[in-house]
């Protein structure tokens, strides 16, 4: 992925933020051909989405798989329900050895996802649970009610 490092545009010239790195950071690329890039800053995923997530999606997918039969001692806690949903519905991403060629696949994340990425992955499991667990995860501000006899 590279190094990342924010600032912003005034009157054209750009401001970077914590300037010093990136001169140590330049340094260590001495010799090195590089690639630069700029692109407007996303809004990385909101704290309600990580609440959504963590509250309700994984939850309802993980009894949802035990109803469909699977194993509750495998699935007995949430980060294992969480990485199976990241191996199903994130891409995988590539890190290249610059000098040999080599690929390695890095796992996949969700943590650099942007809110609309994040609203993806949800609508991605949603459907899978649909279509395969018979199982309805309700819209992030989606009034439901419980019924208890």
């Amino acid at each position: 992925m590279g190094l990342i490092y924010f600032g912003s545009v005034m009157d054209g010239a750009l401001k970077i933020r914590n300037k010093n790195a990136l001169v140590l950071d330049l340094q260590s690329l001495e010799g090195k051909e590089i690639e630069i890039r700029i692109s407007k800053k996303k809004k990385t995923r909101s704290n309600e989405q990580n609440r959504y997530y963590w509250g309700v999606v994984v939850p309802i997918v993980k009894q949802g798989l035990i109803d469909a039969g699977y194993s509750r001692e495998k699935i007995n806690n949430s980060e294992i329900i969480h990485e199976l949903l990241k191996s199903m519905f994130c891409p995988k991403e590539e890190l290249i050895n610059e000098d040999t060629g080599e690929i390695l696949v890095l796992p996949p994340t969700t943590t650099s996802n942007s809110t609309s990425q994040m609203m993806d992955y949800f609508e991605d499991i949603k459907r899978w649970c649909a279509e395969n667990l018979g199982v309805y995860i309700p819209e992030p501000n989606e009034q439901t009610s419980l019924f208890v006899d």
